[in-house]
């Protein structure tokens, strides 16, 4: 059982890296966009959202299947598969490195030094790279716990 659910996971984590494809094919000419916020720095060092949006691009990716959407190749450190309880309040903290985050199951709030607090849920991609500084405070959202896949940079 525990090596289904881990391949179910690993499933939700390439479905989610290959969101936004959806009907971006349609045309043929475009592969869409995958979009995700980031947990950014200002020059004070206080925490604001920042929205990125980076295209796909058809390229051969698995020969002999055919074109797939790719978006810009990064570098990876490690992968790490997390859970928080419900009702779990992180309180205000930086990250522990530069990382992206998905979400693979339940809800998360993150507030921000400048006041914002958004919501994210399954499906969703986060950016931390407030390494240093106050940071930013998550809380789970409700009695569901919430599942991430976190992906550290270099």
């Amino acid at each position: 059982m525990q090596h289904q659910r881990n391949g179910y996971q690993l499933f939700l984590l390439g479905a989610i890296m290959l969101l936004g494809l959806g009907d971006a094919f349609a045309d043929g000419l475009s592969a869409g966009d995958v979009t995700y916020a980031t947990v950014a720095l200002d020059s004070a060092g206080e925490t604001y959202f920042d929205d990125m949006v980076v295209p796909y691009e058809l390229k051969d990716f698995a020969p002999p299947a055919g074109p797939i959407g790719i978006a810009a190749k990064q570098p990876a450190a490690s992968l790490v598969f997390t859970t928080l309880p419900g009702r779990w309040d992180g309180d205000w903290h930086p990250a522990p490195r530069r990382q992206f985050v998905f979400l693979l199951g339940g809800a998360i709030d993150i507030e921000v030094a400048s006041g914002e607090t958004r919501r994210f849920e399954t499906g969703d991609i986060v950016f931390l790279e407030d390494t240093t500084g106050r940071g930013h405070d998550t809380r789970v959202a409700g009695d569901e716990p919430a599942v991430f896949a976190i992906v550290a940079l270099p």
